[in-house]
C-alpha cells in the first residue's frame, strides 16, 4: 500500500504543487503559462491615470516585491483610486508575476 501511493499521489503533488504553487493564485492558473487580468474593484470606467507594482516569484522558492495598492498608487501618483486590477503571469515553475494595476485621479 505504501508504495502504490509513493507510486501514484507523490508524482501528482510534485507535478499539481510545482507550477501552480508558484504561480500568483488568483484567477485561472495554466501549468504551462498564465497570462491574466481580474478586475477587483472599480468605480468608474476610465480614469486620467494609471499605475502598477509588481512582485515575483523566481522557482518557487524566492518571492520578492511590493504589489500592494499603495505602491501602485504612489507609481501613478494616484491619490483618488477608482479601479484596482490584477495582472497575473506564469511561466512554468519557473517564474511568475502579480502585478496591481491601479486607475484614478
Amino acid at each position: 500500500m505504501k508504495s502504490l501511493f509513493i507510486k501514484l499521489v507523490v508524482p501528482v503533488m510534485l507535478i499539481a504543487g510545482g507550477p501552480i504553487a508558484c504561480t500568483s493564485g488568483f484567477g485561472p492558473q495554466g501549468g504551462l503559462f498564465t497570462s491574466t487580468t481580474l478586475g477587483v474593484y472599480g468605480t468608474k470606467a476610465s480614469a486620467p491615470k494609471s499605475g502598477s507594482a509588481c512582485s515575483a516569484s523566481y522557482l518557487g522558492l524566492v518571492a520578492v516585491g511590493d504589489g500592494s495598492v499603495e505602491e501602485a498608487a504612489a507609481n501613478g501618483q494616484i491619490s483618488e483610486v477608482t479601479a484596482i486590477d490584477l495582472e497575473s503571469f506564469s511561466v512554468l515553475f519557473v517564474y511568475a508575476r502579480l502585478c496591481t494595476v491601479v486607475r484614478g485621479q
